[in-house]
């Protein structure tokens, strides 16, 4: 069950801007740019890209050829009362974004003097 400080009043996401924003019920505003959720996606499938992305760069001879994650939103849905699952337009709708972790990871200097930390520790 997640508390009163890490549960969503309000979330829309300006696809035009590029973020989403969260106000939460204690009045904090959360703005999310979607670049970021997107490289921070807590998947199992991204958290083992990012493992692999870390090993590429220690091996400069190792090449990817694969085509970079989108960064645009095209639908969202609520994931019981706890999370949210935002569905790129590259088709991935795996990642579930924990209101707890999001709240956490908040990007604003008053949460994260310096800068919003991860969703999940790969």
């Amino acid at each position: 069950m997640t508390n009163a400080i890490s549960r969503p009043q309000n979330i829309t996401i300006d696809r035009a801007a590029g973020v989403m924003r969260i106000t939460w019920l204690d009045g904090h505003i959360s703005d999310f740019v979607l670049r970021w959720l997107r490289t921070n996606c807590p998947c199992a499938t991204c958290r083992e890209e990012r493992r692999e992305a870390v090993l590429a760069a220690a091996d400069p001879l190792r090449l990817t050829s694969t085509p970079a994650p989108s960064t645009e939103v095209v639908d969202a849905e609520f994931v019981g009362h706890y999370a949210i699952r935002l569905t790129w337009s590259d088709g991935h709708a795996t990642g579930i974004f924990p209101f707890a972790s999001l709240r956490a990871s908040c990007p604003c200097a008053e949460c994260n003097p310096n800068g919003a930390p991860p969703l999940v520790i790969d």
